[in-house]
């Protein structure tokens, strides 16, 4: 009979990581682990302290997919535009994942290193140290929530998800205007292009408002 592969750290995480995306972050418990991984859920806690430590491992682990390298002749915006758009990505291919790092950073690997990118754009961008931490804040917070919204339409095909956007728009045209003057002189125009396209552009908006409250604290 083949002996039972040994355990490690990076072998709990791989399989953690396969039961997630299978079944969701709520079927994640040490005993399902156990089970997949054909050892006494136990012997898990001589490789993680506990449970959340396991779930910030396999939070971490997609995060990876993000280049947080620096690039020589990549200017401070684009890379922070970048970095956005890559980890807003990362979590839109892998959403049961993403689930592990929304109400908090793993404090791992792959988290540092995004982490420490964007802080280092920004202070090459000419960001003091609090004005940094505050648009690290921003950003960071903005595309974790926007991957959030956008999660389950991100699943549908691009004709799909045109129709569901021409349905919201539809709806709106419908309102009163007299009600809801804005909403129907806006209608023809909520929800046009991408959710990407809509991302990138937020972003554009939201570091030009950064720089300029970086400018007026200077």
């Amino acid at each position: 009979m083949a002996r039972p592969a040994t355990l490690s750290r990076e072998r709990i995480v791989e399989a953690a990581v396969a039961l997630v995306v299978e079944r969701g972050a709520d079927q994640l418990t040490v005993r399902a682990l156990g089970d997949a991984l054909g050892c006494d859920p136990s012997a898990l806690y001589r490789h993680f302290r506990n449970v959340d430590d396991l779930h910030r491992a396999v939070g971490d682990f997609f995060l990876a997919d993000v280049d947080t390298a620096a690039r020589p002749r990549e200017g401070w915006r684009a890379a922070v535009k970048r970095l956005c758009a890559e980890l807003r990505a990362a979590q839109l291919r892998q959403p049961r994942l993403a689930q592990l790092v929304r109400s908090a950073p793993t404090r791992l690997g792959n988290e540092l290193a995004l982490s420490e990118a964007l802080l280092r754009e920004l202070r090459r961008g000419g960001f003091r140290p609090p004005a940094a931490v505050r648009a690290y804040h921003a950003l960071i917070e903005f595309t974790v929530g926007s991957a959030a919204i956008d999660a389950a339409m991100a699943q549908l095909p691009v004709a799909a998800r045109e129709a569901v956007y021409g349905s919201w728009r539809d709806d709106y045209a419908t309102l009163d205007p007299g009600a809801y003057p804005q909403l129907h002189a806006a209608a023809p125009l909520l929800y046009v292009g991408s959710a990407d396209e809509r991302f990138a552009d937020a972003v554009d908006l939201m570091l030009a408002g950064l720089v300029a409250r970086r400018t007026a604290a200077h």
